[in-house]
């Protein structure tokens, strides 16, 4: 699993290198094209783990049980309702203003696009790296700890922008333990990112890192990765997400 792991992550780079592509770059076309080399781990990683391993590709997104897709889109709503609330703030309490008319076509593909990009990053940190380091060290949160770090190696954003993406490893980690499977973490990086693309795009954010110097944004950022996992986990303790199903 490992070296399908490397496989994988070495292909993305090298695509992001032959196109020339900067995943910092505040283009929303390049933050398009820097998608799409994660969206390959998906089938890199199910061929390598098929054809070397033997793996079944489900036990990767739940490995004691069936992918929920009820799981899924509750996280999704409650993901997309404290994003909304919360950007819809800030941007109100800023006076920030839409610099960029974005055509239909940009508009939608920062609207699906994102869904499979966090999947596939989810499917690499979340299930296929958590799950080996799991099975090596037998301790449930060196294994969260360790596929955050790699998460964060994986963002090369300024100091305070890193810390977020460390601590979203961690807090995606610590539901997709719980959880025992993928779907509540991609369901909530998908809203992260299609929140994220259509803020570059529209002129409200520069660069996939955000504001990489500011400890403001970096609490923001925090906050608003915790709540929907904080309201999962209430709904939870009254069987509303569906987990043991």
């Amino acid at each position: 699993m490992v070296i399908a792991a490397i496989v994988s992550i070495a292909l993305s780079f090298a695509a992001l290198s032959i196109l020339k592509i900067d995943p910092r770059s505040s283009t929303l076309m390049n933050l398009i094209l820097a998608a799409v080399p994660i969206i390959i781990l998906i089938l890199s990683i199910y061929i390598g783990n098929r054809l070397i391993y033997k793996i079944p590709f489900s036990t990767q997104v739940a490995p004691v049980r069936k992918w929920n897709w009820g799981i899924y889109i509750k996280a999704f709503i409650i993901a997309l309702i404290v994003y909304g609330i919360i950007m819809s703030y800030n941007f109100l309490a800023s006076g920030a203003k839409i610099t960029n008319n974005l055509p239909i076509a940009l508009v939608l593909l920062c609207l699906i696009l994102p869904i499979f990009q966090g999947f596939g990053e989810e499917f690499l940190c979340r299930g296929l790296l958590m799950q080996t380091f799991g099975s090596w060290f037998k301790i449930p949160i060196v294994a969260i700890i360790l596929q955050a770090a790699i998460f964060a190696v994986l963002h090369p954003y300024q100091l305070f922008s890193l810390i977020s993406v460390l601590c979203t490893g961690l807090v995606y980690g610590l539901i997709t333990w719980y959880g025992q499977g993928l779907e509540t973490s991609s369901a909530m990086h998908a809203v992260n990112n299609i929140a994220s693309f259509l803020a570059i795009g529209f002129g409200l954010q520069q660069g996939a890192g955000g504001n990489g110097s500011d400890p403001i944004a970096l609490l923001i950022n925090v906050v608003i990765v915790v709540i929907p996992v904080i309201i999962v986990l209430v709904l939870d303790k009254f069987n509303l997400m569906g987990f043991d199903s």
